[in-house]
């Protein structure tokens, strides 16, 4: 494992090298970029599984959040790849805690960063292994069909909203010349961005009733939004589902 991780920082500092001289065509040098930050998240998994190896003990998991970012949730176990998260892990690797171990498992914007199927299967399969029986599952996504239904409509309205309300802060809008820019950003979002990830996987209900139900999940619903849980900010433009395992 030492080895591993030298031959690893040894990579990062010439793939900074490299980076910084700019001597290299666009789509080397976010080919390179794209592995420097899978670098990043690989070291933060490993020390974060280090940690909660020391440090689980006294922790709650009955709860959990995962990707809670800035918006953690009291009375919750917060997992996430980056700080300030209790368990610091690559959930694509699965999650480090035992079978039947929580009655209530949240999260909003997190699915559709994750590739399909390979990730997205495991993580709802992992999902449903630490639930107890009864236990549910609350998840937040990009409404597909909500935005592909007003691109067809050509709802002016809803584009001029979508358009402010998502990226208004960024520095995108000069790019958002269409309505075919707001579908594209909507269902792939940023890539190549120091901070925005981008979506890899488009979801509706349809798609999400049959990832749970596949899984394991007795039943799936629409899940009405409740800012005790919910991103106030998230609201917008997300469909929400409950599924009872």
């Amino acid at each position: 494992m030492k080895n591993a991780t030298n031959d690893l920082d040894n990579l990062e500092e010439t793939l900074d090298k490299i980076i910084k001289s700019k001597n290299f065509t666009y789509g080397l040098g976010r080919a390179l970029r794209h592995i420097k930050k899978e670098i990043f998240l690989y070291k933060n998994h490993v020390a974060g599984i280090k940690k909660w190896g020391m440090n689980k003990n006294g922790l709650s998991t009955e709860k959990i959040q995962v990707g809670g970012g800035d918006h953690p949730l009291n009375g919750f176990l917060n997992i996430d790849i980056v700080p300030p998260a209790n368990l610091i892990c690559d959930l694509r690797e699965g999650i480090p805690l035992p079978d039947k171990c929580c009655s209530l498992i949240f999260n909003e914007h997190f699915l559709e960063h994750l590739d399909y199927p390979t990730s997205a299967e495991k993580i709802i399969s992992e999902f449903s292994r630490i639930l107890k029986y009864n236990g549910k599952l609350i998840i937040g996504v990009p409404d597909a069909e909500l935005l592909i239904e007003k691109y067809f409509r050509r709802d002016n309205k809803f584009y001029k909203t979508a358009v402010n309300h998502w990226f208004g802060k960024r520095n995108l809008l000069p790019y958002i010349k269409t309505y075919i820019d707001l579908l594209n950003y909507g269902l792939r979002d940023q890539d190549d961005d120091k901070v925005y990830t981008p979506h890899l996987w488009a979801y509706d209900y349809e798609k999400l009733n049959s990832l749970l139900i596949f899984a394991g999940f007795r039943k799936v619903n629409k899940w009405n939004f409740d800012k005790k849980l919910a991103n106030p900010r998230r609201k917008f433009g997300t469909l929400y589902v409950i599924a009872t395992r």
